[in-house]
């Protein structure tokens, strides 16, 4: 079994309305010197639910790209 994967660097912020704002900055899969930024908008309300999502990919030498949304059943178990 492989060990769960950590980011780099990551960020929260309880709002006011009781949603949270998370940033997390992973290594790339294809490259580890890459990196994947992440920045969600997430709710509870009994259970975690996910109000928007962006991640970009930024390569060694400064590109950004955005990536496109993931797919529902690729999604981590909700909660994690």
């Amino acid at each position: 079994m492989s060990e769960k994967s950590r980011p780099r660097h990551s960020f929260s912020k309880k709002l006011e309305d009781g949603e949270f704002l998370n940033v997390a900055v992973w290594p790339g899969r294809s490259n580890p010197e890459d990196e994947v930024v992440s920045v969600q908008l997430r709710k509870f309300d009994g259970t975690w639910k996910t109000v928007a999502r962006l991640a970009l990919y930024r390569t060694k030498d400064g590109a950004y790209s955005e990536l496109p949304e993931r797919a529902r059943g690729s999604e981590q178990q909700e909660g994690s």
